[in-house]
């Protein structure tokens, strides 16, 4: 599920190419908006999206996925950077400077909230993954800077998101973040 049609086709794309045995399902849409599928699916990731999605609208989300989304024994996998307007991560802080849309907000994502709110709709908290993560940008990945050129649409230089990512670290050789990744079950 992702409601820019470019990222549609470019994830179609590396799924077929990266798991070509693997049944997916793509829609252009935001997961507030989804009106849902005539199957269930025995798996669903949530991956650095919960950003977007306001919090009052969470537990209206995953009970839409216990309800009519996941089959029994169904997971979902979710993977977050901990994150709030007043403890931005390193990419949004990097979003900001370059004058990227953000997409209007970016909620709170608290680990202990969202395992509260998926439990409270029935699901069942598996397991959970605290990752510490550190990028050496001395020599970024041109892959990674251009994905923020793409978000320009064209507007950026890669020499301009280097020039920000220096101007966004300070001086430091490395991007360190914290990532927490957690799997629930439909029982």
């Amino acid at each position: 599920m992702e409601p820019d049609p470019d990222q549609v086709e470019t994830l179609r794309f590396r799924v077929a190419e990266i798991l070509p045995n693997v049944s997916a399902e793509f829609c252009q849409e935001t997961a507030q908006n989804w009106k849902g599928s005539d199957e269930r699916f025995e798996a669903v990731l949530l991956f650095h999206c919960l950003y977007y999605v306001l919090q009052p609208d969470r537990p209206a989300l995953f009970t839409k996925l216990f309800d009519n989304v996941l089959t029994s024994g169904g997971l979902v996998f979710i993977l977050v950077s901990p994150c709030s307007l007043k403890n931005p991560t390193m990419a949004s802080r990097l979003i900001e400077l370059l004058g990227l849309p953000s997409y209007g907000y970016v909620d709170n994502v608290d680990g202990l909230l969202v395992r509260d709110m998926m439990t409270s709709v029935g699901f069942l908290d598996r397991y959970r993954l605290s990752l510490k993560y550190r990028l050496d940008v001395e020599e970024p990945i041109e892959d990674l800077l251009s994905v923020f050129v793409y978000w320009s649409r064209g507007k950026l230089s890669l020499e301009q998101v280097r020039e920000a990512l220096q101007q966004v670290l300070g001086g430091e050789r490395c991007l360190h973040d914290d990532v927490s990744f957690r799997v629930f079950e439909k029982p």
